[in-house]
């Protein structure tokens, strides 16, 4: 859904329905808080899951500064490029999920 949407906005020829994209971005971001939190209980054994949800949490600082880098490119690049990269990201990050062996 990450990957398809921002490809939806990229082809749409009007104003698409944002009540639409809202929904489906909170669907995401459920989705992504669960698996993530799934992920941490996986890859961490107990004696190291303080550090490794105390890292998790430094990370979410990232949500916070995102929306400033996006703002910032498409100010100056445009919708499209921001797209596209926001595409490319989401492709990567869709590589290296696939990459986790939690069948240990």
């Amino acid at each position: 859904l990450a990957f398809v949407l921002p490809l939806f906005l990229l082809f749409s020829s009007g104003l698409p329905p944002f009540s639409v994209i809202f929904v489906v971005g909170g669907i995401i971001l459920a989705a992504y808080g669960i698996t993530m939190n799934g992920v941490l209980l996986e890859v961490s054994g107990t004696s190291n899951r303080a550090l490794y949800t105390g890292i998790a949490g430094a990370g979410n600082i990232l949500p916070a500064l995102f929306p400033l880098l996006g703002g910032w490119i498409i100010k100056e690049f445009g919708f499209q490029p921001f797209f596209i990269l926001f595409m490319v990201i989401v492709a990567t990050a869709i590589f290296f999920i696939y990459k986790i062996d939690c069948r240990k």
